[in-house]
């Protein structure tokens, strides 16, 4: 099976077993999972071969300050290194780590992953059952559980429900003991993660207590696709496509490095100097689609705001 033309690098897909992975992980431990996923499957990945994920990337990708992401990286790979999960194989039981080695240089991160983790996101089929879902959409996610009941709520949403006990969740999320009461697994688990991923991907989400007399023994959970998702995100891209302008090769010379040196985007260059900067800018000036929404809008805002530019025409 062609992995690569069927999965392309902007979905995440992944082994539903590497649910196990995501309990207890900090956000940015899923972010680097997330990411790595689709460039392990379309090179192939082996033991000996780094995955690197650039700070710029980081950044761009889960929507932080790029000053901040190379930081970011390096603590949760370094977690990633501590974190270990078991299986069995026959009458032995193994432990794997999920991080062989990591490679910290020039403002990326390499990491190698060991031959368990490579097949969880690599290989798919009825022996392997899998989960897929819009990598731009989970990155979108910021709460401590969204990724995992986002990951849950796609995993079930062919049959449009799921039922889970409280000690499955408990279970599945990785939760502390101040979770046992049901109130605080409400108000800091369930309501915020459902409201997120309902505000910001692709379902809706609902849920309703499940009893057993007057007590409260589980949750039901309704999946449902946004029909109207698609014709959403394409009023929201004319809309903001208003702002964004063609322009000439000169302007765009002239633009970004006046945009380089503007304190109103100097939180997202980690770069060398002014000329690597307006290189960047320059890119995004030719292609707004080439990074995240915001950073585009917030260049040509500054663009609009901070410069004498007349636009030759909207795109």
């Amino acid at each position: 099976m062609d992995i690569q033309k069927t999965y392309p690098v902007s979905w995440v897909v992944m082994q539903n077993t590497i649910q196990e992975c995501f309990k207890s992980m900090s956000i940015d431990e899923k972010r680097l999972l997330i990411l790595a996923s689709p460039i392990a499957r379309t090179i192939d990945a082996t033991e000996k071969d780094a995955i690197t994920i650039t700070s710029e990337d980081f950044a761009k990708e889960c929507g932080i300050k790029t000053n901040s992401a190379y930081s970011q990286m390096e603590e949760a790979s370094k977690s990633l290194l501590r974190r270990y999960f078991s299986y069995n194989n026959g009458k032995k039981k193994i432990y794997c780590n999920w991080v062989i080695r990591a490679i910290y240089e020039n403002g990326e991160i390499s990491i190698c992953f060991p031959e368990e983790v490579l097949l969880m996101l690599k290989e798919f089929d009825k022996l392997n059952p899998y989960t897929k879902y819009k990598k731009d959409v989970v990155l979108r996610l910021r709460k401590d559980y969204s990724f995992d009941i986002y990951h849950l709520a796609k995993k079930h949403q062919a049959m449009g429900q799921f039922e889970m006990s409280l000690g499955h969740m408990k279970d599945e999320l990785g939760l502390p003991p101040s979770y046992d009461k049901l109130c605080n697994l409400k108000d800091r688990v369930l309501k915020p993660s459902i409201n997120e991923i309902t505000a910001n991907t692709d379902i809706e989400l609902t849920y309703e207590n499940v009893k057993k007399g007057r007590s409260v023994v589980g949750f039901k959970f309704f999946v449902k696709e946004k029909p109207k998702l698609a014709l959403e995100e394409s009023k929201q891209k004319k809309a903001s496509n208003t702002i964004f302008c063609k322009m000439s090769d000169a302007q765009i010379n002239k633009y970004s490095t006046t945009l380089s040196k503007l304190s109103e985007l100097s939180d997202l260059s980690n770069f060398p100097d002014y000329s690597t900067f307006a290189f960047w800018i320059a890119g995004i000036l030719r292609d707004h689609e080439s990074v995240r929404a915001e950073t585009a809008k917030r260049v040509f805002k500054a663009l609009h705001q901070k410069t004498d530019f007349k636009p030759l025409s909207t795109l």
